[in-house]
């Protein structure tokens, strides 16, 4: 069939290099799928009440997100904090570091805050069954995504990115 026709794919990933370490800083619960929803809610009104806390925010800001894969009985961390610009942080906070390396980078639109669950499911899916296979890249153990959630976000427009740390096969 002519090129024209083929369909196009529903999201573009990019690969970036970082040439320096990003940190964020937050607090992280484990959870199951289960107590997700209950345990992330408190996750989050806690942090929202620690934020004064952070050394050296980011400009520009970002709050980052990150899962770690389920364990044998099903149990996941879920971090949320902030960017910053120091991994000197006070001892309440947590600090993940995305060090020098290879990212894939999905941008993740959707049409309401009630459509982002599915939306980054969608990407999640694209970017482990279509994309990955292929890429000459596998993802490193640990981290099954990063969301960064950014002043995109905070401007009303439906976006985040989707990130996910590689090394090459």
């Amino acid at each position: 069939m002519f090129s024209f026709f083929r369909k196009k794919s529903p999201f573009t990933v990019v690969v970036k290099e970082f040439d320096h370490s990003r940190f964020a800083a937050g607090m992280e619960v484990t959870t199951d799928k289960h107590d997700y929803r209950k345990d992330v809610t408190a996750l989050q009104q806690t942090f929202q009440s620690k934020r004064s806390l952070l050394k050296e925010p980011s400009n520009p800001s970002g709050t980052l997100v990150a899962t770690s894969l389920p364990d044998e009985q099903g149990h996941f961390s879920y971090f949320v904090g902030d960017l910053v610009d120091s991994s000197e942080q006070e001892e309440e906070l947590l600090v993940k570091e995305l060090p020098v390396g290879a990212y894939a980078q999905i941008n993740v639109d959707f049409k309401d805050p009630s459509g982002l669950t599915l939306a980054v499911a969608k990407a999640k899916n694209y970017f482990f069954n279509k994309w990955l296979p292929d890429s000459g890249y596998e993802v490193l153990p640990g981290i099954e995504s990063y969301e960064l959630y950014d002043r995109r976000s905070r401007i009303k427009l439906a976006s985040m990115l989707l990130i996910f740390p590689l090394r090459k096969k």
